[in-house]
Order: C-alpha cells, then sequence, then structure tokens
C-alpha cells in the first residue's frame, strides 16, 4: 500500500504546483517576468535551481515570489537541499493555506532529515492544508473542475500519507521522546488511524524506555479495553495491577486475554519462529501464574484452582518455572484446602490435593515455603 500511495501521490505533486500557480501569470515584458521564463524553459535543473533562486534574491518582494518557490522546491527536494525546501513550505502555504503540495513537500524534507519535530510540524500543517483544499467548492468550469476534482483525490490520499509518516518515524527513530511525540501527535491527529496500533506498540515501549510505568500502564490499559493491546502490553498490565495497583479484577482480566488468545496468533513478521515460540510459552506460563495468584489473593478458590490447574502444565514447562512454580503450588494448595471445607464433611480428594500442592511447594525456598509447611502442620492436625 505505501509504495502504491506514495506513486499517486507523486503523479499529482506535478499537477498541484501547476493548479496552485496558475493563480499567477508571468509578464514576459518585464525584467522579471524574463526570468522567470527563463527558469521554467531551462532543462538543466542545476541551472534551473540558480534561475529560480536568482529571481527570488532579485525581486523579494515581487508578486511572482510563490510562484518561484512553488515551482522551484520539487527541485529542492531532489536535489536534497531539505533546509530550502522547508523554507519554500512556510512561504506558499502561508500565502496558499489550501496548498497540501507544498507542504507535503516540506515534510518530505523533514522525513529525510531525520528531523522527528519537523516530521510532526509538516505532517499537522499538510493536513490542514489537504482538510482545506476538501472544503473548498468545485468550480463550475469544466476544465477547472476537472484539475480541482483531481486536487480533491490528492489531498485525501496525502492525508492518509501524513498518518503514515508518524508510524513511519515511530519506526526509524531509537530516541524514546521522539518516539512519544510522533505517537501522540497521531493519535491526536487521528485516534482510528489504521496506523495507531502498530505505531502504539513502539510507543509502549518508548513510554518503558523512559522509564515512565504509571504511563506506560495506563497506555496499556487503555489499548487492551480497546481490543488493540499486544501480548506484551496485556502482561505489562495485568502484572502492574497484580504488584503495583493491587486491582486483582483487571490482572486476572488481562492475564486471561492473553492465555485466550496467544496460543493461536503465528511469529510477528521478522522474527523466528523459534524464538517467538520461546517467548509465547513465556508469556503463557506467567499469563496463567497472574491470573491463578490474582484469583487466590481475591479469595475466589474455585476459579483460582481452575485457572492453575490449566496453566500449571506451562508453568511447570516454562524457562521461569523455579521463580512461578512455588506461588502456583501455594495457591493451588489454598485453594483446594478451601474448596475440601465447603460442605460440611471434607472433601478428601480436594484435601489430597492441597496436602500434594503444599508438599511440592515447600520444597522451594523463599516466601512461600515457611507457609507451606506450616499449613501441612495444620491439616495434620486435623484442621
Amino acid at each position: 500500500m505505501t509504495l502504491r500511495l506514495s506513486f499517486v501521490l507523486g503523479m499529482w505533486a506535478a499537477l498541484g504546483a501547476q493548479a496552485q500557480s496558475g493563480r499567477f501569470q508571468i509578464n514576459t515584458s518585464t525584467p522579471e517576468g524574463v526570468l522567470l521564463q527563463q527558469a521554467g524553459q531551462e532543462t538543466d535543473e542545476a541551472r534551473q535551481i540558480a534561475l529560480y533562486e536568482e529571481f527570488l534574491a532579485k525581486y523579494p518582494k515581487h508578486e511572482g515570489v510563490v510562484y518561484a518557490w512553488s515551482h522551484v522546491q520539487p527541485l529542492l527536494l531532489k536535489a536534497k537541499m531539505y533546509d530550502k525546501v522547508i523554507a519554500a513550505a512556510e512561504v506558499v502555504v502561508a500565502a496558499e493555506p489550501d496548498n497540501p503540495v507544498a507542504a507535503y513537500n516540506g515534510l518530505q524534507a523533514c522525513e529525510q532529515k531525520g528531523d522527528a519535530a519537523c516530521i510532526i510540524q509538516w505532517s499537522e500543517r499538510t493536513v490542514e492544508a489537504a482538510k482545506k483544499k476538501l472544503s473548498s467548492k468545485k468550480p463550475e468550469d469544466e476544465a477547472e473542475a476537472d484539475t480541482w476534482t483531481r486536487q480533491i483525490d490528492y489531498a485525501r490520499q496525502v492525508i492518509t500519507r501524513c498518518e503514515y509518516a508518524f508510524y513511519a518515524g515511530a519506526l526509524k527513530f531509537t530516541d524514546p521522546k521522539s518516539i512519544a511525540g510522533l505517537y501522540e501527535s497521531l493519535e491526536k491527529m487521528n485516534p482510528e488511524s489504521q496506523y495507531i496500533a502498530p505505531a502504539g506498540a513502539r510507543y509502549f515501549v518508548a513510554l518503558l524506555q523512559m522509564k515512565d510505568t504509571a504511563k506506560a500502564q495506563a497506555f496499556a490499559e487503555k489499548v487492551a479495553e480497546a481490543g488493540r493491546a499486544n501480548e506484551d502490553m496485556l502482561l505489562f498490565a495485568a502484572d502492574a495491577n497484580l504488584s503495583t495497583t493491587k486491582d486483582y479484577d483487571k490482572a486476572a482480566r488481562y492475564a486471561a486475554k492473553i492465555a485466550e488468545t496467544l496460543p493461536s496468533q503465528a511469529a510477528p513478521q521478522g522474527m523466528a519462529a523459534a524464538d517467538w515460540e520461546a517467548k509465547k510459552s513465556a508469556t503463557i506460563a506467567r499469563a496463567w501464574w497472574i491470573q491463578g495468584t490474582a484469583l487466590g489473593v481475591k479469595e475466589d478458590w474455585a476459579k483460582c484452582d481452575k485457572a492453575l490447574r490449566a496453566g500449571l502444565p506451562a508453568i511447570e514447562a516454562s524457562a521461569a518455572s523455579k521463580d512461578l512454580l512455588p506461588g502456583a503450588y501455594f495457591y493451588l494448595g489454598l485453594a483446594n484446602y478451601n474448596l475440601s471445607k465447603v460442605k460440611a464433611k471434607r472433601d478428601a480428594a480436594r484435601a489430597a490435593d492441597a496436602r500434594k500442592y503444599f508438599t511440592a511447594c515447600s520444597k522451594f525456598p523463599g516466601p512461600f515455603q515457611t507457609p507451606a509447611v506450616k499449613n501441612l502442620q495444620a491439616m495434620a492436625s486435623g484442621k
């Protein structure tokens, strides 16, 4: 899609410049007009740039200044004279606020410079100009109407291209502040953009790199509720709600979403299948553990038991099993112990499972070991 879009925009760029600059007519009976005519007829692009620049230097107040900048700007872009391209955009868009062509050339210069702030500025100004063009009235003259229709088509496409510029920049840049600025600008421009989800994934990582964990959690939860969160966002939100904000309902819900959706997901583009399977297994194991632990803390024993029994194979197979198993075994023991006492007559099978899991837990040094041993002693004494 991106390649096709760029091609179409390139096709209409020349048309747009001609149409906009058509507001000025060259008067070849004046020295200024002769110079502009020479620039337009010159076939050597370097010489053509020089002639337009000569006109702009000699006649900075002339009514043909916008015309000259409009025509030299694409040549400057091709010649990689990016600062001059942006200078041209400033002049042309100030005079012609509905000229997305000149604004988009400025955006392309910003992209080539690798300047995130510049990309944000000229993406926004290009969209602003495009929207002004879209709100313009269709001319009655048939020839002018045909040009207007093509300009309208260009304006629609360039808005999408500007949204892509934010996403492409988020992929290209490594500075987390730049990535965050690009995403936030895209979200402000169009929260329903087709690029919002993939750009959001980069934004989330940038927030973590900036150590803004509160904002990262809020963002992860926001996109999770919108159904756009990836496994990393869901896991972070689940973990944060379990350990930091202690919203155990949210922790269990986000973790359950991972266990439900992640097993069937294919490897992301560019990731080796083996690496994906390793990541997926580790993420699923932790998701089951978070879900079971959150439900255990809530004392929702039936759901806790169900979640941890379902997740135990994944937890036991995980590379992090030594860290996850003690808690899993402990809450399985606790859940079955409490479930064994639901009825007047103790459920022997549940009690046996409770002893089994407490015994397994007691073999792991750590915070769960002593409580597990004490629970086994209490059960042995008939409690």
